[in-house]
């Protein structure tokens, strides 16, 4: 998707294909009978975007990293899926390590309780917004369960471990001050 980071400013939808010739030129025919295609002013916002993509996903992921770390001890969070929180002794961070060179700007929360709590908490953010996207220079949050994953079965949310109380948290280029203090408020309500 390129209407994610790359789009970056939450003004546009657009796609991108990669892979060999015979994928690319079956893609090319779709998309002449189809019809679906970018239009050039969203093609001229993309390019406007990519002048900015190191920046903007340097300080977001920066901006994860802070807030992460400041709520991984945090006394109504359960957990705080974050990369650069995995333990060192485990497979999955050798393959963090190797892969990668950045945490990113997605971080993951238990809020303590059930779906409750989390929408409690969704209800108090400020400065984030509700939404289901990402990758913008703005915070959003989402509950997966009844947003992302609602057409999902209960039966495979248990069996992937996604609960009610999961927060999705797509962190912007904002004062990670700003954005803490948000965060903690709302924390503060639930």
């Amino acid at each position: 998707s390129a209407t994610k980071y790359i789009g970056g400013h939450s003004d546009l939808v657009a796609g991108a294909a990669s892979g060999s010739s015979e994928i690319i030129n079956r893609l090319k025919g779709m998309r002449v009978f189809m019809g679906n295609m970018a239009t050039p002013f969203t093609s001229w916002l993309i390019t406007r975007s990519l002048e900015t993509l190191k920046i903007r996903m340097e300080k977001s992921a920066e901006n994860a990293k802070i807030i992460a770390e400041t709520l991984n001890n945090h006394p109504k969070i359960d957990k705080v899926h974050y990369l650069s929180l995995i333990e060192k002794d485990t497979e999955e961070y050798k393959v963090y390590k190797k892969q990668y060179s950045s945490s990113g700007g997605m971080i993951s929360i238990d809020i303590k309780g059930g779906e409750k709590e989390a929408f409690k908490f969704l209800d108090n953010l400020k400065l984030v917004k509700l939404a289901v996207s990402l990758g913008g220079t703005e915070s959003l949050a989402c509950h997966p369960y009844s947003m992302t994953h609602a057409d999902v079965s209960i039966e495979t949310k248990k069996k992937i471990g996604m609960k009610e109380s999961l927060i999705r948290l797509s962190i912007g280029i904002e004062d990670p001050d700003d954005l803490i203090n948000d965060i903690n408020n709302s924390l503060e309500e639930v």
